[in-house]
């Protein structure tokens, strides 16, 4: 996924079925921000932050 490239992201896994993502990433070297970004200017998709609870 586009979103693997990102310097920093440490997994990505999508579910199209589910129309969802989970996004694993290093704070330090980059931002929810600079990852959806990068995913709606690779893709058709829209993006959004929703805050996990404890795993996922």
């Amino acid at each position: 996924m586009a979103v693997e490239r990102v310097d920093g992201v440490a997994l990505a896994e999508f579910s199209f079925e589910r129309g969802e993502g989970f996004v694993s990433f290093d704070t330090t070297k980059t931002s929810v921000d600079e990852i959806v970004g990068e995913l709606q200017r690779l893709t058709d998709f829209t993006a959004t932050e929703r805050p996990t609870t404890g795993g996922r």
